[in-house]
């Protein structure tokens, strides 16, 4: 099993470093960099949904990438970065790109912390 969790602040400019540890680990899977790529896109659009919402500065995001025999990524905040169920304008949900990207996706509230998890099968 290879795994990484990492931490950082609510800022917008360190969402490009998480992209780029993402596209590492999805590497370690052994699938195309079309999966490596869908990987980046994901956790990038996650944590960058995560990073925008309401909430302080000094909250954490924590993003959590597990290859076992799935590829799992958990991100997850405070809560009140995000609703957990949100409709956004013309009543798409800003969720709508993930559901594009990743095999499987939700959303929900853990504790004190708004989680989503995606997970991809591991490769064939």
């Amino acid at each position: 099993m290879t795994g990484v969790a990492v931490s950082f602040t609510r800022d917008s400019s360190l969402v490009r470093t998480i992209r780029l540890v993402a596209a590492a680990v999805a590497r370690r899977a052994g699938r195309d960099e079309d999966f490596v790529e869908e990987v980046r896109l994901a956790v990038g659009e996650a944590c960058g949904l995560l990073v925008s919402g309401a909430g302080s500065p000094d909250d954490r995001v924590s993003v959590r990438m597990q290859l076992d025999t799935t590829f799992t990524v958990w991100v997850s905040a405070p809560d009140g970065s995000i609703d957990p169920e949100p409709v956004g304008y013309d009543a798409l949900e800003p969720w709508a790109l993930l559901r594009g990207l990743v095999d499987e996706f939700e959303v929900q509230r853990e504790d004190d912390s708004v989680v989503l998890r995606m997970f991809w099968p591991a490769a064939a």
